[in-house]
């Protein structure tokens, strides 16, 4: 008995003592955040930070007041929003009856009102993402189900009446 007891006690020892080391290694050298291999996520925190630092470098370098610090800011904080706010969100579309949209690929389509059936020229459809399906040509498309068009090769839906969509992505009405 003594003997088990002494082998479940070594045993509990080298257990706490190899997480003590193990923790103690594992918080050393958290990543730095943002940026790295190791933790690539950006924070608000991190992002102000590189602002900071990129206006401290156009102030030394523009101190004769030949560059407007803001209008820089300003400039890049653009192109971030048009790079990551593009597309992000659905816009509302008309269409009127016999007219085509023509999706590019990944964009994603929602009817609202009116009626339309799909175009698609190929063999393939278009993604049903709200039933799991794929639709094809002539075939209606249901009011509210999210349609995803998987490549930019002319499919897309007609509208059989007027209509109202929601589009996220690349698109183009053709016809009437």
């Amino acid at each position: 008995m003594k003997k088990k007891l002494y082998i479940l006690g070594l045993g509990l020892a080298f257990f706490t003592g190899g997480l003590v080391l193990g923790g103690s290694f594992l918080n050393a050298n958290p990543p730095a955040p943002g940026g790295s291999f190791e933790n690539p996520a950006v924070s608000m925190y991190y992002f102000n930070e590189r602002i900071n630092e990129i206006m401290q470098i156009i102030n030394a370098q523009g101190a004769g007041g030949q560059i407007n610090t803001e209008a820089v800011v300003n400039e890049v904080l653009a192109d971030i929003t048009n790079f990551f706010g593009a597309g992000m969100t659905f816009t509302p579309v008309h269409v009127n009856a016999g007219q085509i949209i023509l999706a590019g690929e990944g964009t994603e389509i929602i009817r609202r009102s009116g009626s339309a059936t799909a175009h698609v020229p190929g063999q393939d459809g278009i993604v049903n993402a709200t039933t799991g399906h794929d639709i094809f040509h002539d075939a209606t498309i249901p009011a509210n189900n999210l349609l995803i068009v998987p490549r930019e090769d002319g499919r897309g839906v007609r509208a059989t009446a007027d209509s109202w969509f929601i589009i996220r992505g690349s698109f183009s009405i053709v016809g009437q």
